[in-house]
């Protein structure tokens, strides 16, 4: 039995495999595109990394009469912002037993920081505040007196 066709069906062509675009890209423009895109990418890669935090290496020396200190606190605060503190750390010693050097190490971003460093001393606290750059060298020593 043979089905009947409507006038729009005989003039209707058959699909001859899968449609393509109109506005196709040829397969240069394809690989240009993707390095390109590649290209900014590994742009705002190179422009963030320098914020993202990173371990620094701090030591903090004890000079003058680290045997009175029993401890001290450190408030890090960015150099260049109004912002409050970012980071902060407090060492505790026995009377008489405090390190000359007291290594620690910082989760910050690269860049520079104040650093208002609090000193507990047996008898009396000093306060002193110091600058520093992170990222300028491997390890950085902070002179506490």
């Amino acid at each position: 039995m043979q089905r009947e066709t409507t006038p729009d069906e005989e003039t209707r062509p058959e699909p001859e495999g899968p449609a393509k675009p109109l506005l196709a890209p040829s397969p240069l423009k394809r690989r240009l595109l993707s390095l390109l895109l590649l290209a900014g990418g590994g742009a705002a890669f190179l422009s963030l990394a320098p914020h993202w935090p990173k371990e620094h290496s701090v030591d903090f020396r004890l000079d003058g009469e680290s045997g009175t200190v029993v401890g001290f606190d450190v408030t890090w605060s960015r150099a260049d912002a109004e912002a409050g503190a970012v980071s902060g750390s407090s060492f505790r010693f026995e009377p008489g037993r405090a390190p000359k050097i007291v290594h620690t190490t910082v989760h910050l971003p690269d860049g520079s920081y104040a650093l208002d460093i609090r000193i507990d001393r047996a008898d009396r606290s000093d306060s002193i505040q110091r600058t520093l750059t992170l990222g300028d060298a491997e390890k950085i020593t902070v002179p506490l007196r």
